[in-house]
Order: structure tokens, then C-alpha cells, then sequence
């Protein structure tokens, strides 16, 4: 277990704790708290009582796990938590053939998968970005590890593929406040390496959330080069999954009508 709590206690080098850590005034500080293999931390929310009824649902399938187009890897659904309510709980996995040999299991080394994105998470929304409010990170193992991440749950969304596919007046509508999202993540340099249409949730309300920052990183070359990866990676989505092109177009069109 010592392993592990060197491990997500590690913070160097990730390039962005000095503006979450300002967060800390208002959350409360990181607290971790062990049990058993179980390494939970987050902030003011975590509690002795609460650490144990996790680890406890641990084993049971999250329910609403997403399927279908762009649902992603791994295992994602929500729970309902004593005293917060339903939270979102993201399993993290590997893609590809490497998901066939480890499964869910990571290598130590650094920042877990959840305590990176845990971080992110708190930074983006730092930056206005509306981003899912991470509550708590799980880490399972030592050399070898599973992980976890609690977020509070955007009620009552839709992701931009089934709002392209059933509201075209919505559609455009919202393509309008996801450029506006995505130019404060190119305002303030962080690359969203997997920022496509299922990666994007419209509340009832009509509000944008940008979601699933795993991977997500500062970005060192200019802001006209990171809209032009944001691009890429937003037409590559559409095309591979035969979604709309109005999709592409309305992103294109916006990112392109803001100067650098």
C-alpha cells in the first residue's frame, strides 16, 4: 500500500497545480484517506464514513454505463453516494490490444490516470471552462494499478451526437457555445486530446459541458496551431463515425472567426 500512496501523492511535473491548488480556499485541501488496497482522495466531501461506503460499492457495476457511438473506453455510469447524491464513476482502461493484456490495470508511475484528470478538471473550470466539478479519485493496487474518478453528474444531457441526429435548430445553436468553450481551452493553452461531438453534453437548460479530460495536457506551441489540432481531431471524429459534416462545418466556421 505505501506504493500507492507515493504514487498519488506525487505532484511534480504535471505543469498546472499552481492554479488549482487556488481552488483549495474554497473545496477545502486534498485530503487521501486508506482503506484496505483502496487509496481515496479528494477534498472537504471525503470523509472517514463515506471512504468506507465507497470502497464497499466498489465492486458493483456503475448503472446507465454509455454505449453506442463515441461512448468511450473503460467503464463509466453513476452511483448514488450518502449524503452528496448521484455522482458519475469513470473505471479507467487501456484501448486496443494493450486493454486485452492489463485490462483496467495501469503501471505506477507518477499521477494516476484519475488524479491527473482530477486536477485537470479543477483547472479547466478555473479557466470558465464548464467542465464535470471532480469530487473524488480511487486507486486500487500498488505496482500495478486500478483507478477511478467521482464527478458530479450533468443531469438530464444529451451529447452532441444525439442532438445532431434528433434538434438541428439546437445543433447550431450549441455549436455556438462549444466554440466558445473551446476557444478558452485555446486561450489558455490546454490541449483536449480527444475533444470530439461524444465528448460534448447539452443540458435541458441548453448549457454546453465539455467532458472527459483524461490524457488532456498543456499545450506549448502557439494558439493557431492548437485550434488547427482542435480542428483535426473534430473532423477526423465526424468523418470515421459518418456523423453530420454540419458538424465540422459550424466548428470550422466559428474557430476560424476568432483571431489569434
Amino acid at each position: 500500500m505505501e506504493a500507492v500512496q507515493v504514487y498519488c501523492e506525487s505532484l511534480s511535473g504535471n505543469g498546472y497545480m499552481d492554479s488549482a491548488s487556488k481552488a483549495e480556499s474554497e473545496s477545502g485541501k486534498l485530503k487521501e484517506i486508506v482503506r484496505g488496497p483502496y487509496l481515496l482522495t479528494g477534498r472537504s466531501i471525503l470523509t472517514d464514513e463515506l471512504a468506507t461506503k465507497i470502497v464497499q460499492m466498489m465492486r458493483v457495476a456503475p448503472e446507465n454505463a454509455p454505449k453506442g457511438t463515441l461512448a468511450g473506453r473503460g467503464y463509466a455510469g453513476v452511483k448514488e453516494l450518502p449524503s452528496i447524491g448521484r455522482v458519475f464513476v469513470k473505471q479507467y482502461a487501456h484501448g486496443g490490444l494493450l486493454r486485452k493484456i492489463t485490462g483496467g490495470k495501469f503501471l505506477c508511475g507518477g499521477l494516476s490516470r484519475s488524479r491527473a484528470e482530477f486536477d485537470m478538471l479543477e483547472q479547466v473550470r478555473e479557466f470558465g471552462v464548464n467542465a464535470p466539478r471532480p469530487l473524488i479519485c480511487v486507486t486500487k493496487g500498488s505496482f500495478f494499478y486500478e483507478t477511478w474518478l467521482m464527478m458530479e453528474e450533468i443531469e438530464n444531457s444529451r451529447n452532441l451526437v444525439e442532438v445532431s441526429k434528433q434538434d438541428i435548430d439546437l445543433l447550431h445553436d450549441s455549436m455556438r457555445k462549444v466554440a466558445e468553450q473551446v476557444l478558452l481551452l485555446i486561450q489558455h493553452k490546454v490541449f483536449h486530446v480527444d475533444l470530439h461531438p461524444g465528448n460534448v453534453l447539452i443540458s435541458d437548460n441548453g448549457d454546453v459541458h465539455i467532458v472527459d479530460f483524461d490524457k488532456a495536457r498543456l499545450f506549448s506551441g502557439s494558439a493557431q496551431k492548437l485550434r488547427e489540432l482542435y480542428l483535426r481531431r473534430w473532423r477526423r471524429a465526424v468523418i470515421k463515425h459518418e456523423l453530420t459534416p454540419v458538424l465540422t462545418e459550424l466548428m470550422s466556421l466559428s474557430l476560424r472567426s476568432y483571431n489569434d
